[in-house]
């Protein structure tokens, strides 16, 4: 099954305002994950488009901890991943929010039309240490992955180090990031990242999976069921 588990909405500062439902359909493979930059916001919007369609949308947040590591975490249900955003929003710095500035945050519905417009700046790190994230997100029932290791904001980048945590799965971006991921015992997987349109499938992995729900999904990610686009 063809997944690209790491692309961005409206709602992400950093995202093109065109990265909405009907349009992220279009360009996406059959089996997505919503993650927004500390916020779960669309995720709703984007699972009831996809689900017409026969497709699927893992709810999934990407939360910038303390250190400016850059954290995803899947969840299996929409109300674990909202209930956990709320508890991320709480954490982030409370500043004017100016969008010319820091980027347009916008909540879209499933005609692709904008209800909303977030005003906590959400492109800043949370006063959440990388530990409790984790925790937190773990408390939920939901899986922790460090994005993009080896690039700005990945944990590589960060730190130069793995730390001892609970986390068995990253992303890597690259085949060198690939080697080092499983030579440290990591199940990988490859993601778009993707915050335009044309981004999206440029990376993606392939996971070995029965029937195409979430729960599948995602265990079939943390049995290591799945491989990334150098592996063929």
């Amino acid at each position: 099954m063809k997944c690209d588990l790491h692309i961005h909405t409206c709602l992400s500062p950093c995202a093109d305002i065109t990265m909405v439902p009907g349009e992220v359909l279009k360009r996406a493979p059959d089996v997505v994950a919503i993650c927004d930059h500390n916020i779960g916001g669309n995720v709703k919007s984007f699972r009831d488009v996809f689900q017409r369609c026969g497709k699927l949308v893992v709810p999934g947040i990407e939360v910038q901890t303390i250190e400016d590591v850059h954290i995803l975490g899947y969840f299996f249900d929409i109300l674990s991943l909202e209930t956990f955003s709320l508890i991320v929003k709480k954490h982030l710095p409370k500043v004017n929010y100016d969008p010319e500035r820091f980027g347009y945050q916008l909540y879209v519905n499933e005609k692709d039309e904008f209800t909303g417009v977030e005003e906590t700046p959400l492109g800043f790190p949370t006063d959440l240490s990388l530990e409790k994230v984790i925790s937190l997100i773990l408390k939920f029932e939901g899986i922790p992955v460090y994005a993009h290791i080896g690039r700005k904001f990945g944990i590589l980048y960060q730190l130069g180090v793995f730390p001892r945590l609970s986390v068995n799965i990253c992303e890597v971006t690259n085949k060198e990031e690939l080697d080092i991921a499983r030579k440290n015992g990591f199940v990988a997987i490859s993601s778009s990242d993707a915050h335009f349109l044309e981004q999206i499938g440029e990376r993606y992995s392939i996971i070995d999976c029965e029937i195409k729900t979430v729960k599948s999904v995602l265990l079939s990610i943390v049995e290591g069921k799945v491989k990334t686009i150098w592996d063929f």
